[in-house]
């Protein structure tokens, strides 16, 4: 009598699934890619959150100098430190920046802080609008004709120079990485650049961002 012999069918390797050394030589693996690639992806966030705050900074000097042209007066974008964040808020000029309601500041992205020694912008007195020496809110005013200006009634040209000026924001975990804007002339041309290897030869307070 003959009998018919079923061959055992042999486990193979997917069926027996993973080892243990299998699986922690993989979570090993992964671990170090994360290690590896960790430090990048926050500097491309960190970078990406300064390049937008810039760019947020730079419109409301444009929508500043846009609104003084139009309705024939003057206007400012006003720049304050809160803390870890950097809020901005767009007014006439005859306003002064405590009278702006709370809601008309908008917060730019956080951690992001304005570089006070490397602003060269205006201080001034946040309840009287005044430039003084220890003002807490930094501005850029533009007249009627979309000048920069010193005071508010000046005209194009015939305004001190120091109505020109730039803002330049850091972020803590990006130590060379300074952006700013700049006002560049006294017809309201503005520019963004970041910092530079060298500081400025025009001055010697060792600014970076020109």
């Amino acid at each position: 009598m003959s009998i018919n012999r079923f061959p055992r069918r042999r486990s193979t390797r997917s069926d027996a699934g993973f080892t243990f050394l299998e699986i922690l030589i993989l979570v090993t693996l992964i671990a170090i890619f994360s290690a590896i690639a960790a430090p990048s992806w926050l500097m491309f966030i960190n970078n990406h959150r300064l390049k937008q705050s810039l760019d947020r900074a730079y419109w409301a000097m444009e929508l500043a100098q846009s609104n003084a042209k139009r309705d024939k007066t003057s206007w400012q974008a006003s720049f304050k430190q809160v803390g870890n964040t950097v809020q901005i808020a767009i007014h006439k000029s005859d306003i002064s920046p405590a009278q702006v309601p709370a809601n008309e500041w908008k917060s730019l992205e956080s951690q992001i802080k304005i570089n006070e020694n490397d602003t060269t912008l205006r201080e001034v007195n946040e309840d009287t609008n005044q430039v003084t020496k220890d003002g807490t809110v930094w501005r850029a005013m533009f007249n009627y004709r979309g000048c920069p200006v010193y005071n508010q009634t000046d005209e194009c040209g015939l305004t001190s120079i120091l109505a020109k000026g730039n803002l330049t924001l850091s972020h803590p975990n990006l130590p060379k990485g300074d952006r700013c804007v700049i006002i560049s002339t006294l017809l309201g041309h503005q520019r963004t650049s970041k910092r530079q290897s060298k500081p400025n030869p025009d001055n010697n307070k060792n600014r970076f961002c020109y």
